[in-house]
């Protein structure tokens, strides 16, 4: 591939390896990656990174930049390094440990997702206040109205400017010989920059 060519993203879910540990589906992910507008060599930061279908992607986009994928658990970290593996990128680290604490070797970051944050969001906000680069984006995705709050309340307080979008999917299922739309949990997305 030259180095003119952005790779497309989109990966099927199926292609990840996959446990019990949640993952980002596909088309959220495609909205994610595109409001992240990460650049060939952008510094990501990927917190909560779960299987690491997120990290995966970003480090294909930011094939000349770097990814720290950040998960507390166990297993998060097992499938985020076998998949690091199955789809031969070089340039994600796997961090295990709870952000912000596990971040001391991380400086500046050009890009930070955050997929779970263990209700530590002010703690990683402050964080980013002395790590996101000046033309920084951050993007958190969630599921519970609660959390979503905390983060808007958080990003007020740290004078981000903010958009929220709130993205409900339905994918067909085949039943028989008839398809039928199965609905898949709403999700809020937000972008985040000073």
């Amino acid at each position: 591939m030259s180095d003119e060519r952005r790779p497309s993203f989109g990966i099927p879910d199926e292609e990840f390896i996959r446990g019990k540990i949640p993952m980002t589906k596909e088309e959220i992910r495609v909205i994610t990656l595109s409001k992240l507008q990460i650049q060939q060599d952008s510094v990501v930061l990927d917190i909560g990174a779960g299987t690491g279908s997120i990290s995966i992607e970003c480090s294909l986009i930011a094939r000349l930049g770097k990814v720290y994928a950040v998960e507390v658990v166990d297993e998060g970290i097992e499938l985020i390094k076998k998949n690091i593996e199955k789809f031969g990128v070089k340039n994600i680290t796997p961090i295990h440990g709870m952000a912000p604490k596990s971040l001391e070797g991380v400086k500046i970051v050009d890009r930070i997702v955050v997929g779970g944050s263990r209700g530590n969001i002010v703690e990683i906000l402050e964080w980013a206040n002395d790590h996101l680069s000046k033309d920084g984006i951050i993007v958190a995705n969630f599921i519970t109205i609660e959390n979503l709050f905390y983060f808007i309340e958080a990003l007020k307080e740290k004078k981000y400017e903010y958009e929220l979008t709130q993205v409900t999917i339905a994918k067909s299922k085949t039943i028989k010989d008839i398809t039928m739309m199965q609905g898949h949990n709403p999700v809020f997305i937000v972008k985040a920059q000073r």
